[in-house]
């Protein structure tokens, strides 16, 4: 191996540390509030690696993020009213053609809400609810909670809970975590273990 591809390997080598254990002390922490269900942070550094370490590029990331949740949010509140209306898979069809739509179409007016991020988010979010909101009726109701308003009521507890909490794990837990990695590379190429930024690093 040559020297440049040497030296190549030892800076991301140490890259690989430091996102390594950022990323890792970040989940602890996260862990010790109760917050065991991550995707939000880790979503934000792979858009924000993916799109070359641009700080630049935060603010479209993490608003994109919180704008899909809040897709998701509005499409899983308005199902229901409209299940009852026009019955399914009209309704879950309707809904998630009006959001992709409203994200397609809006992104050259409205960049920093309607973009791939939000998308991102959105799918996840649209994948994921549902299945917290049916594993936390069938608890209930095999604790003998079959009242369907006291289970509607528990549904729209999950809806709200998950997604205030996705959208604070985001940028919180997301942004501290890259806060992190950004000082600790920063405070590296300042030591001169790290080549400068202008290098291509």
């Amino acid at each position: 191996m040559d020297q440049a591809k040497l030296i190549s390997l030892k800076i991301h080598v140490i890259l690989g540390l430091v996102i390594a254990t950022c990323v890792v002390l970040g989940v602890y922490v996260m862990g010790l509030f109760g917050i065991h269900m991550v995707w939000p942070a880790f979503f934000i550094m792979i858009s924000f690696f993916l799109m070359g370490a641009d700080v630049k590029n935060l603010p479209t990331i993490m608003i994109g993020a919180i704008s899909g949740l809040v897709f998701a949010f509005l499409l899983c509140t308005a199902l229901t009213p409209l299940q009852n209306a026009i019955g399914d898979p009209a309704a879950t069809l309707l809904l998630v053609w009006i959001a992709v739509f409203l994200i397609a179409a809006l992104g050259e007016v409205l960049p920093h809400v309607c973009n791939n991020y939000a998308f991102a988010y959105f799918t996840i979010a649209l994948a994921v609810i549902p299945l917290l909101i049916e594993q936390a009726i069938g608890a209930a109701m095999m604790e003998g909670v079959t009242d369907p308003a006291a289970l509607a009521d528990l549904s729209a507890k999950v809806l709200v809970g998950n997604s205030v909490e996705w959208g604070l794990v985001a940028l919180l837990g997301g942004g501290g975590v890259l806060a992190l990695i950004i000082a600790c590379i920063t405070l590296l190429r300042k030591a001169g273990v790290l080549p400068p930024a202008e290098a291509g690093h």
